[in-house]
């Protein structure tokens, strides 16, 4: 009887052991996972196309971080977030996007500004300059318009169905024919 009891305790233990060890191996398997995804997309390119003939997007995976490696990597984004009053538990996610706008106004553009014949303007749906030469100011307003689609990317697919995460693709199309997307990052704490 006594043998039995201590078999009985051994075997549950073992299975207490197994339990815990099998529980560990998944959460260690799902942040390698996590860090090899983000050595990939840390390691990855802006993807640039166009669609409509003319619309300019960029393309680029999420980094996923924790807090605390949101504070060892990225501590003046975290700065920003408390200067805006948001608690660390409360980020769901971060972006930034870089936008650089050039372009060349010829001669024949240019008319005399309205409310002062000393000045020069060009002016149309993205951009709007004033130059007045007497004075030597330039004056000039860029608009840009800009639409950012997040998009989870399943883990699994069978037929139609899909389940878990992988990760997370973001697409940022620019409006702006005279702009492009410099510098694309998105950051989803976890």
């Amino acid at each position: 009887m006594k043998k039995n009891i201590i078999t009985g305790a051994v075997i549950l233990v073992l299975c207490v052991t197994i339990s815990i060890l099998w529980n560990l191996y998944g959460k260690e398997k799902k942040e390698r996972q996590r860090q090899e995804s983000n050595v990939e997309v840390l390691n990855s390119d802006v993807k640039k196309y166009k669609i409509r003939d003319s619309l300019n997007v960029s393309s680029i995976d999420a980094l996923n971080y924790s807090i605390d490696e949101m504070e060892k990597y990225r501590a003046g984004d975290l700065k920003l977030i408390s200067d805006l009053k948001i608690k660390n538990k409360n980020l769901e996610s971060l972006t930034k996007v870089v936008v650089s706008t050039k372009d060349t106004i010829y001669k024949e553009f240019w008319h005399p500004a309205p409310n002062n014949p000393n000045c020069l303007e060009y002016s149309d749906k993205w951009a709007t300059v004033t130059a007045c030469f007497k004075d030597s100011i330039v004056s000039y307003a860029v608009n840009d318009s800009l639409d950012i689609a997040v998009s989870r990317i399943p883990k699994h697919k069978f037929l139609f169905w899909s389940w878990g995460t992988k990760g997370y693709k973001v697409n940022v199309v620019n409006f702006n024919p005279r702009s492009t997307i410099d510098y694309i990052d998105y950051i989803k704490v976890k």
